[in-house]
């Protein structure tokens, strides 16, 4: 199929403690076993508590802070449904946070605890045994058990095989680990962490959290340099923060207007009819003015109540060589919502058509830049020796995940690419250390 292509500018103009995994399935369900309140029956105070452990939640806070050019200071539940899906269809309820707070309520890092989602929560996948998706897991993580999948699938459900298969084969084999850590650490400088991109489902008695992915939002404006001819030979960036003045730059409420699609994977007719059953979807390729490619670009369209915020930016896989991934979850974006592989993918699958995005931050908690000094503990490696020795032992044990996560045998110990991998793997590699391997 021939793969069309649509360039945007992705914001290019001229112009503390985390909770731990068990908080997310807590808040959850403590809110589900609670005499089945409806949403709109919960006081402020209820709300309040919700969003410190659940950020859908954020959107029904009271908090003109949150909000640019105080036009507002909240949403009601029922605004955060989709308007242009029918109302019986499955997937109107969802929608997206993006909940862009390094800091807490008492100023100190939040850092980022990613949530990957629990397939047996959606309603796409509630027909299907338990079983199902730990085999789906398993062969995430050892290749030879994909056969055992595929025999599974096509023996249990065989009128489903192709639409699962076509799963796990899109979407679910990219699933890495989630990223768990408190700062971000380049070129000798620090940054706290916590800005995050929540997948959220609206029902009358509980918001659930699907999902949630360290994300980088906007704080940086590119400088090029031309020659005599107009060629751009260099490019640096400038810090630009939607604050002060620019706090308009995001609004408070966008639409994911366009799905598009990659060049890695093929779109088919199967993907073509999810799009469907989501509302819309094509196969699209979005390029930067660079060439470079944006990965299941998601165009965000502002709504109405703020026309000063800056159009053509999207949700997208990390892409841009300039800009290390080891920092998401931290400001460092120059203006499109940046996520990893597998949450650009997954997102692209998950979220309908249309569907409501809601950007949130108080200014004082956007960014904060931290002294060395405070997290000389948390790089883990002192040298390139030590970073090359981790590096053979995720290409010799985990090669796909290598790939994916673009580690060379050799190179920086302290670069985005090593430091993710080390987030992910780094457990696993200090078990294989303690045992006397090197």
């Amino acid at each position: 199929m021939v793969i069309a292509s649509i360039t945007y500018s992705c914001g290019f103009d001229s112009q503390g403690t985390s909770k731990s995994n068990s908080s997310f399935e807590t808040s959850n369900s403590s809110i589900e076993k609670k005499e089945k309140i409806k949403i709109s029956d919960l006081t402020q105070e209820q709300i309040r508590n919700y969003a410190k452990v659940n950020s859908c939640y954020l959107p029904l806070v009271k908090d003109s802070t949150l909000y640019p050019d105080n036009k507002r200071s909240f949403y009601s539940w029922q605004e955060l449904f989709n308007d242009s899906l029918s109302e019986d269809n499955s997937y109107r309820n969802r929608y997206l946070v993006g909940d862009f707070m390094v800091l807490d309520e008492n100023l100190q890092t939040k850092g980022i605890e990613e949530k990957n989602p629990d397939l047996l929560q959606l309603v796409d996948f509630k027909k299907y045994d338990h079983f199902l998706i730990s085999m789906m897991d398993s062969a995430v993580d050892y290749k030879q058990s994909e056969k055992k999948l595929f025999d599974y699938i096509r023996t249990k459900y065989p009128s489903d095989s192709l639409e699962l298969l076509n799963f796990y084969r899109k979407i679910w084999q990219y699933k890495t680990p989630t990223l768990n850590k408190k700062v971000a650490i380049i070129n000798n400088k620090a940054y706290a962490l916590g800005q995050k991109l929540c997948l959220c489902e609206a029902q009358e008695d509980t918001l659930l959290l699907i999902s949630q992915f360290s994300t980088s939002a906007k704080s940086l404006i590119p400088s090029e340099v031309l020659d005599e001819e107009g060629k751009v030979v260099s490019t640096s960036y400038v810090r630009s923060l939607p604050l002060g003045k620019s706090r308009h730059y995001y609004g408070a409420q966008y639409l994911i207007t366009s799905k598009n699609w990659e060049t890695q994977r093929a779109y088919e007719r199967i993907d073509q009819a999810h799009d469907n059953k989501l509302g819309g979807g094509n196969n699209r390729v979005t390029f930067f003015k660079t060439g470079a490619q944006l990965p299941n670009f998601l165009l965000m369209t502002p709504s109405k109540d703020y026309p000063k915020a800056m159009r053509q930016n999207g949700i997208h896989e990390v892409a841009l060589s300039g800009l290390s991934r080891g920092m998401l979850g931290s400001a460092n974006s120059i203006g499109c919502i940046r996520v990893t592989d597998f949450g650009s993918k997954f997102i692209r699958w998950w979220v309908p058509q249309n569907a409501k995005f809601f950007v949130l931050y108080a200014e004082n908690k956007y960014f904060s830049e931290l002294p060395m000094s405070s997290i000389s503990d948390f790089l883990p490696f002192k040298n390139e020796g030590e970073g090359n020795a981790f590096r053979k032992w995720l290409i010799d044990n985990k090669p796909l995940k290598a790939a994916q996560l673009e580690i060379d045998l050799t190179g920086r110990h302290d670069n985005g690419h090593i430091l993710e991998a080390y987030n992910l793997f780094g457990a696993e590699y200090e078990v294989f250390r303690s045992k006397g391997n090197e």
